[in-house]
């Protein structure tokens, strides 16, 4: 029995658990590319309907089309909902081989005590198929 179980941890680790936020409060996202140095700059993010107590914001994008994580960054809470264009230090913007891959931004509102308390993400496809 306990080798059953430490198969299951195994596994489970190997595969990549990730945390379920889906029970948190969901921060609605939007964000656009900008028009230039897209893989130096990080988009500007729009955040609605943040909850009281939020301290700050951690921001990661990765790409779902090539499994690759593009990193991201935290952000100081400034009240606004809005985080400018370049504010991640730890981006890697879109860099596609081919085709148009999908990208998820992804984003933690992190309370005093450190908490997750809400959760938001959107998905783009890079380049931004045209209207």
């Amino acid at each position: 029995m306990r080798i059953i179980t430490l198969v299951i941890v195994i596994v489970a680790s190997l595969m990549g658990c990730t945390e379920d936020y889906s029970a948190l409060p969901q921060i609605p996202v939007d964000f656009s590319w900008p028009g230039k140095n897209v893989t130096e700059i990080s988009p500007a993010i729009i955040l609605i309907a943040v909850p009281e107590g939020v301290k700050s914001f951690e921001i990661n994008m990765y790409d779902l089309t090539n499994r690759y994580d593009h990193g991201g960054g935290t952000v100081v809470n400034n009240g606004s909902g809005s985080i400018p264009e370049g504010a991640l230090n730890k981006y890697q913007g879109p860099s596609p081989m081919y085709g148009s891959p999908r990208y998820e931004l992804s984003v933690k509102a992190i309370d005093e005590n450190d908490r997750v308390v809400a959760f938001g993400k959107k998905v783009r496809k890079y380049p931004p198929e045209a209207k």
